[in-house]
């Protein structure tokens, strides 16, 4: 196991996590408010997420509030997909939504470009709020200069979709989402303390396992891929594959065993039985499984907010099993220019 200095470690974001949040909700929700009345004003019929990585996995949970509690048509996009198939419907009824941290990726300032060069609105959302691509060919920018991406790409995506789709046509549930958003600053701070020495343990323990495959649905599929693809595979090195729930039982569960290890996210809304019942099948073969509960975490909160809340344990839970393979998070053999890509 690595000794080393968590502090020390960038990939660890919850030390600063809970301030950087306060901030976003105190200085760019009001901003947000603002580009909002000018989607109303421009009678915005369909919105675009255009992001890559963890990024995208936020805005793909966002889809989920328009698909879920409004008519507002809404797709997701990984920053060259979209420019190799470009959408038909890309007009001034049109927003799209770039998102990159250091604004950066080429495909996604060139998206955004493209979006705005057929009349579409466009919002840029990245850490520094000018002097970086994407910042300077949106037409609206967010520049949140904050570093915990997760927690601040779903509370962005999350607040414009929930402040457009009752702006459209009020709908109750996505209320209480915007209610129950405001009390998370304080469940996170109160997360950090405590769910830290559970999440060490499961880490120590599945430190073992020379893969994992990572298996949710509902609102916490995109974040199973980013934990189970992303994290996995660019911080901690360990081999793996993401799992839809609801797809479990049509070829996944073939390979169930003794020895196949499992990492579940299960929620509390309507997807809960689907990844219980792929938790029930796997128990009936092996003890290599791991349960990360929304639920156990008593907080209260909307079942579309579980992203939101189980992003802390998890934090933790892939730290620790990152050093207990003797692995720094931080470490990269490609990434970041590494070698040319």
């Amino acid at each position: 196991m690595l000794n080393i200095d968590k502090s020390t470690v960038d990939f660890l974001v919850t030390e600063n996590m809970v301030a950087e949040v306060e901030k976003l909700m105190a200085n760019d929700f009001p901003k947000i408010d603002k580009i909002v009345d000018k989607m109303i004003e421009r009678k915005i019929e369909r919105v675009y997420f255009v992001a890559c990585g963890s990024p995208l996995c936020a805005c793909q949970t966002a889809k989920m509030l328009f698909d879920k509690y409004s008519d507002i048509a809404c797709e997701t996009y990984s920053g060259f997909d979209f420019l190799d198939h470009t959408p038909a419907k890309l007009d001034e009824r049109t927003l799209l939504v770039g998102v990159s941290h250091y604004g950066k990726t080429e495909e996604v300032s060139e998206s955004i470009t493209r979006a705005r060069n057929a009349g579409a609105m466009t919002i840029g959302v990245t850490r520094d709020s000018a002097n970086t691509p994407v910042s300077e060919v949106a037409e609206y920018v967010i520049g949140y200069g904050a570093e915990c991406i997760w927690e601040i790409h779903l509370f962005v995506s999350y607040y414009i979709a929930c402040k457009y789709i009752n702006a459209v046509k009020e709908n109750a549930e996505v209320t209480k989402i915007m209610e129950d958003m405001k009390k998370i600053p304080a469940v996170l701070a109160e997360l950090v303390i405590s769910s830290e020495e559970k999440s060490k343990e499961l880490g120590i323990s599945a430190s073992k396992w020379p893969f994992i495959y990572t298996v949710a649905a509902g609102p916490l599929r995109p974040l199973a891929y980013k934990e189970g693809i992303i994290t996995m595979l660019e911080f901690t090195w360990t081999h793996g594959s993401m799992l839809n729930a609801a797809e479990f039982r049509h070829g996944p569960l073939e390979v169930v065993e003794k020895g196949v290890p499992y990492v579940f996210m299960l929620g509390t809304d309507e997807s809960r039985h689907t990844t219980e019942r792929a938790i029930n099948f796997v128990k009936r073969f092996t003890e290599d499984y791991i349960v990360f509960d929304y639920a156990d975490l008593n907080c209260d909160l909307h079942p579309m907010l579980a992203p939101m809340i189980l992003f802390v344990p998890l934090e933790y839970f892939y730290y620790y099993l990152s050093i207990n393979k003797d692995h720094n998070p931080d470490d990269r053999r490609y990434y970041g220019g590494l070698v040319k890509y």
